[in-house]
């Protein structure tokens, strides 16, 4: 895929994000761990902010158009200043006039005074929108319009901050405002995260996670699905490879994917947990069990567990042939939508610490 094209795509944005998170080799490291290196750790990724009933009624009782609750992409925390960064990524910047605005506003408010009550012992927040490195400049002209637009109201938004990703000979570049540099106390305007891409970058060794409310691109969700499922797929392989016969093997979703995901899938809200250990259950687990059905009733699917226990090396080699024989078809295709539960419900998955 065009390298440019990803810059403007919000599940690339945010998985070189995580990348930039989590430790790595300093010489040999895949995405340049920034946010690491600075003292910062994950929060919440994709988890809906849930503000404190007073502000809400502040919120309600301006009159604005103002998306409750909003969701960030990615909340970082540092300890040892209780500093945090809250980050939304968008393909392009958009006017105060925008529909995207009601989210915005949302998003400066949750970043204002109020973080520290939601997210204590957290409590100097910064607001970072992380797009295409030309689209910065209007972006925080909207976002500083946005600001004095709340303060008329009364309502507290927090500071905010524009960072952008831009090809630079063969490299990708990451870059920040004076706000950023301040807030997180680096003395660099710019760094590259990702060195040695192409024309045509290769999205899928970078996925950690993905969920199809974040693409608007019917193809590029196939593809990440696709991904999705072959890290899945392979990391059950290399489990049973190891497994003895006779030795009872029980297996979920979510284990799965805390392994595919190094340890990621913990974060997500519980909405996106849920799609995710969907896809697993129905475009992976289900897809075995009917194979295994007639074949090897030792291999089972209950509920969201799958469950293996080889009596012969005649059944291991055959089920191992055939999940590594390429013609061997996991369906990419979204899995069919499911009733939400009371606990699966939007307004269920609050954060900690309202």
């Amino acid at each position: 895929m065009k390298t440019e094209v990803l810059l403007k795509d919000p599940v690339f944005q945010l998985n070189l994000m995580l990348w930039m998170v989590k430790e790595q080799p300093t010489a040999d490291y895949r995405v340049r761990p920034l946010f690491y290196n600075w003292g910062f750790e994950i929060i919440y990724v994709e988890q809906p902010f849930a503000f404190p009933e007073e502000a809400v009624k502040a919120i309600n009782s301006s009159a604005l158009d103002i998306g409750v609750p909003p969701e960030p992409d990615l909340i970082l925390g540092r300890s040892r200043d209780n500093k945090a960064l809250y980050f939304e990524a968008k393909a392009n910047s958009f006017g105060i006039a925008s529909t995207n605005s009601k989210q915005a506003r949302a998003h400066l408010i949750a970043s204002g005074p109020v973080f520290g009550e939601v997210l204590s012992p957290l409590n100097a927040c910064l607001l970072c929108y992380v797009l295409p490195d030309g689209a910065c400049a209007p972006m925080s002209q909207c976002l500083a319009a946005l600001t004095d637009e709340l303060h008329d109201k009364g309502l507290k938004p927090g500071p905010f901050s524009c960072h952008g990703l831009a090809v630079n000979e063969a490299r990708i570049l990451y870059s920040w405002d004076s706000a950023f540099k301040i807030h997180v106390d680096v003395a660099d305007d710019a760094l590259p995260i990702l060195d040695d891409v192409s024309d045509d970058t290769d999205p899928a060794p970078l996925l950690l996670v993905f969920n199809d409310e974040d693409c608007s691109n019917v193809e590029m969700r196939d593809f990440y699905r696709k991904v999705v499922i072959d890290q899945v797929r392979a990391c059950l392989l290399c489990d049973l490879h190891s497994l003895t016969l006779g030795e009872n093997y029980e297996i979920s979703p979510d284990s799965l994917l805390e392994k595919t995901t190094d340890g990621i899938f913990h974060y997500l809200g519980r909405v996106r947990q849920k799609n995710l250990r969907r896809l697993i259950r129905e475009n992976i687990f289900k897809k075995i069990a009917d194979y295994c059905k007639e074949r090897q009733p030792s291999v089972t699917l209950v509920g969201d567990y799958l469950a293996v226990t080889w009596r012969s090396a005649d059944e291991k080699n055959d089920f191992l042939n055939w999940m590594e024989d390429r013609r061997t078809h996991f369906d990419a295709g979204k899995p069919p939508e499911e009733s939400l539960s009371l606990f699966d419900l939007p307004d269920a998955d609050k954060i900690e610490g309202e």
